[in-house]
């Protein structure tokens, strides 16, 4: 008779809190972040990750997420060279065109610099991106920023 009852009291329990209607809050805002800063360490003292390349990589594909409901058309994002992290010299050491493009309906866009090859040996130089984003999007404040240090 104790089985029953409890077998009852549970299928009751159960079937009641099925019924309790949660209201969960959405968020609608839109925000820009670095793959690399999610997922890597940042460096000691620093808010961001480092990624180390030799100067003859050429090419450095950084993904970036777009955090929020998919846009109905392409967004073009806007990105800085954070002066107090950065000892590289654009045209000499890197090339970056400081926009990128998230599709349209899409989640991910690509940040690329080109790594200029100087043929010295020895050394490195820091380049420090920092994400800006758009009139309608923003930057996350914990992950819009990557160091990239070139190796000589």
């Amino acid at each position: 008779m104790k089985k029953l009852f409890s077998l009852f009291a549970l299928a009751l329990v159960l079937g009641f809190s099925s019924c309790i209607e949660q209201n969960y809050p959405v968020w609608e805002g839109h925000v820009v972040e670095f793959q690399d800063a999610v997922d890597r360490s940042p460096l000691s003292g620093q808010v961001y990750p480092r990624i180390t390349v030799a100067n003859t990589v050429g090419t450095v594909n950084l993904r970036v997420n777009l955090v929020g409901a998919h846009r109905p058309s392409d967004e073009i994002i806007t990105y800085n060279i954070a002066a107090e992290g950065t000892t590289a010299v654009a045209g000499r050491d890197y090339v970056a065109p400081g926009t990128l493009t998230i599709p349209a309906g899409s989640s991910f866009g690509t940040l690329t610099v080109n790594v200029l090859n100087t043929g010295r040996i020895g050394g490195s130089v820091d380049l420090l991106l920092q994400l800006v984003g758009n009139d309608e999007i923003g930057n996350s404040a914990n992950y819009n920023k990557v160091q990239i240090r070139i190796t000589r």
